[in-house]
């Protein structure tokens, strides 16, 4: 009897040393969990590949800010591993839906809040064409009024007589949503009319997008240029410009939270700026490759590529003096730029066919006289 009350006790007394232990080990978190190399702790007890294999003796460098380094540097080499880049993009770009998802709903807080605050007027006004989903969305736009004034727009006699004119046309089935939408943008946006620039600005929407979430939305941006890049290398320019135009509306679309984020998107831009200008000057559209090499050149005065693209479709409108002055630019910040040097003998060629074409024509002409 007194044998096994003996070993009873003992085994009383390993119990209560085990669960001693267990306790030590939840009330310190660097306690070896034999999970890990020598009994670190792995990239799943710690949530990432940068703390594998770290022990009680890592915690000074943790604290110190130089084990964050080591986990930079870990997760670009996780990052970069083939196996990891499509799950990585995917999520990346299920980062950038929902943070766009976040800007709707902030804008229709806005929006409700800038309802509820108008004078009552403007909620008079407004209150016919709230329950139309287009009509809704137009007026949800008075929000971005540069000076802050909503009700200026909700009180806006021409504005109101558009909506009413959509809502009847809606109404008795004369014109769908989608027609009634692109009718108004396109009477609203006229340069014709008076608030043209202000429309500008208020139609203008943006996300604000931290540098993880940039990655995502620039990886998705450069794959839709690329797709543009093989249909313009196969003469397909229709398709080309689709694919340009969807990476213009992702650069477009996104605001960097730092300057240096910022000038990775308007580097971006300028580039796209310049793939729809080649496009545009290969099917002779001009005045397009003008006007998007002259958003580039807003971006960066002194971009080469987009001044010698527009000098050359300067050259074939004829404007001679515009092109001459982009090349001669072009000859300032590069004097050994052969392109520049050859564009501007096809220019001076250009200039006497069109002084003898000019020549004969009024030659003709006094003849005749």
């Amino acid at each position: 009897v007194v044998g096994r009350a003996r070993q009873k006790r003992s085994g009383d007394d390993d119990k209560d040393e085990d669960e001693e232990g267990r306790r030590g080990a939840m009330d310190d978190p660097w306690t070896p969990s034999g999970s890990g190399v020598n009994g670190g702790i792995t990239s799943g007890d710690m949530g990432g590949p940068g703390l594998q294999n770290a022990t009680r003796g890592d915690l000074p460098a943790i604290m110190n800010g130089q084990f964050g380094k080591a986990f930079e540097q870990s997760f670009k080499e996780f990052a970069q591993r083939p196996e990891n880049k499509v799950l990585l993009e995917k999520h990346q770009r299920k980062e950038v839906k929902k943070a766009a998802r976040l800007a709707r709903k902030t804008k229709y807080a806005e929006f409700q809040d800038k309802v509820l605050t108008a004078d009552y007027d403007a909620q008079k006004n407004i209150a016919p064409f709230l329950e139309n989903r287009v009509l809704r969305r137009v007026i949800h736009t008075f929000c971005n009024d540069p000076h802050n004034d909503f009700s200026k727009w909700a009180n806006n006699r021409q504005v109101l007589d558009l909506l009413h004119s959509a809502k009847k046309m809606m109404d008795e089935g004369r014109m769908t949503e989608d027609e009634a939408e692109e009718m108004m943008y396109q009477i609203v946006s006229s340069p014709d009319r008076e608030w043209h620039h202000e429309w500008k600005l208020k139609t203008k929407q943006s996300v604000r997008l931290p540098t993880e979430q940039l990655l995502g939305a620039l990886n998705e941006h450069l794959e839709e240029r690329r797709k543009g890049n093989d249909f313009y290398r196969q003469k397909k320019f229709g398709e080309a410009l689709k694919q340009y135009e969807r990476a213009l509306g992702i650069v477009e679309l996104v605001v960097g939270m730092s300057g240096y984020d910022q000038k990775e998107i308007d580097k971006n831009r300028i580039a796209t700026y310049l793939n729809i200008a080649a496009v545009n000057l290969a099917v002779k559209n001009l005045g397009q490759c003008i006007a998007f090499c002259g958003k580039a050149i807003d971006l960066d005065g002194g971009n080469i590529k987009a001044l010698l693209r527009r000098s050359k479709a300067y050259t074939m409108r004829h404007e001679y003096a515009s092109a001459k002055e982009d090349l001669e630019r072009v000859k300032d910040l590069e004097p050994w730029n052969a392109e520049a040097e050859e564009e501007l003998r096809k220019l001076r060629k250009a200039v006497e066919k069109s002084k003898v074409e000019q020549k004969k024509f009024y030659g003709g002409i006094f003849q005749q006289a």
